[in-house]
Protein backbone atom coordinates (compact mmCIF):
# COMPACT_ATOMS: atom_id res chain seq x y z
CA UNK A 1 0.00 0.00 0.00
CA UNK A 2 1.30 3.48 -0.88
CA UNK A 3 2.03 5.90 1.93
CA UNK A 4 -0.38 8.86 2.11
CA UNK A 5 1.01 12.24 0.99
CA UNK A 6 1.80 14.67 3.76
CA UNK A 7 0.16 18.06 3.55
CA UNK A 8 2.31 21.06 4.29
CA UNK A 9 5.76 21.75 2.90
CA UNK A 10 6.06 21.57 -0.87
CA UNK A 11 9.25 22.72 -2.55
CA UNK A 12 8.64 25.19 -5.33
CA UNK A 13 11.88 25.81 -7.27
CA UNK A 14 10.58 28.99 -8.92
CA UNK A 15 9.65 30.69 -5.67
CA UNK A 16 12.90 29.47 -4.09
CA UNK A 17 14.96 31.04 -6.86
CA UNK A 18 12.93 34.26 -6.63
CA UNK A 19 13.42 34.39 -2.87
CA UNK A 20 17.15 33.67 -3.24
CA UNK A 21 17.47 36.47 -5.79
CA UNK A 22 15.54 38.88 -3.54
CA UNK A 23 17.82 37.97 -0.63
CA UNK A 24 20.93 38.53 -2.74
CA UNK A 25 19.61 41.86 -4.05
CA UNK A 26 18.61 43.08 -0.58
CA UNK A 27 21.98 42.03 0.80
CA UNK A 28 23.78 43.87 -1.99
CA UNK A 29 21.69 47.01 -1.50
CA UNK A 30 22.27 47.05 2.26
CA UNK A 31 26.02 46.53 1.83
CA UNK A 32 26.22 49.15 -0.92
CA UNK A 33 24.27 51.68 1.15
CA UNK A 34 26.58 51.10 4.13
CA UNK A 35 29.70 51.56 2.01
CA UNK A 36 28.19 54.75 0.54
CA UNK A 37 27.50 56.09 4.04
CA UNK A 38 31.09 55.38 5.08
CA UNK A 39 32.42 57.12 1.98
CA UNK A 40 30.16 60.11 2.63
CA UNK A 41 31.44 60.35 6.23
CA UNK A 42 35.04 60.13 5.00
CA UNK A 43 34.29 62.85 2.44
CA UNK A 44 32.89 65.15 5.12
CA UNK A 45 35.79 64.46 7.48
CA UNK A 46 38.40 65.05 4.77
CA UNK A 47 36.79 68.33 3.70
CA UNK A 48 36.64 69.53 7.31
CA UNK A 49 40.30 68.64 7.83
CA UNK A 50 41.30 70.65 4.77
CA UNK A 51 39.12 73.63 5.68
CA UNK A 52 40.36 73.72 9.28
CA UNK A 53 44.00 73.78 8.22
CA UNK A 54 45.80 77.12 8.59
CA UNK A 55 46.68 77.32 4.93
CA UNK A 56 43.94 75.79 2.85
CA UNK A 57 45.37 74.75 -0.45
CA UNK A 58 43.00 75.33 -3.33
CA UNK A 59 44.71 72.61 -5.33
CA UNK A 60 44.20 70.09 -2.52
CA UNK A 61 40.54 71.00 -2.22
CA UNK A 62 40.06 70.73 -5.98
CA UNK A 63 41.81 67.35 -6.00
CA UNK A 64 39.57 66.09 -3.17
CA UNK A 65 36.44 67.35 -4.94
CA UNK A 66 37.54 65.65 -8.18
CA UNK A 67 38.22 62.42 -6.28
CA UNK A 68 34.78 62.58 -4.66
CA UNK A 69 33.05 63.27 -7.98
CA UNK A 70 34.85 60.33 -9.61
CA UNK A 71 34.03 58.05 -6.67
CA UNK A 72 30.34 58.95 -6.92
CA UNK A 73 30.37 58.30 -10.68
CA UNK A 74 31.96 54.92 -9.98
CA UNK A 75 29.34 54.15 -7.34
CA UNK A 76 26.53 55.01 -9.74
CA UNK A 77 28.04 52.94 -12.55
CA UNK A 78 28.57 49.95 -10.22
CA UNK A 79 25.03 50.15 -8.82
CA UNK A 80 23.58 50.37 -12.35
CA UNK A 81 25.63 47.38 -13.50
CA UNK A 82 24.49 45.32 -10.50
CA UNK A 83 20.84 46.33 -10.94
CA UNK A 84 21.03 45.44 -14.65
CA UNK A 85 22.51 42.08 -13.68
CA UNK A 86 19.72 41.41 -11.20
CA UNK A 87 17.13 42.30 -13.85
CA UNK A 88 18.74 39.89 -16.34
CA UNK A 89 18.75 37.08 -13.78
CA UNK A 90 15.10 37.77 -12.94
CA UNK A 91 14.21 37.67 -16.63
CA UNK A 92 16.11 34.42 -16.99
CA UNK A 93 14.16 32.87 -14.10
CA UNK A 94 10.88 34.12 -15.57
CA UNK A 95 11.75 32.68 -18.98
CA UNK A 96 12.43 29.24 -17.45
CA UNK A 97 9.13 29.06 -15.62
Amino acid sequence: MAAPKKAGFLFDPKSASDEMLKLMKNSFEASFDNVTKIQDMNEKMLKEMIQQGKSVQDDALKMVNDFIANAKKGQDAYRKAMEDGFKKVQEMFKAQS
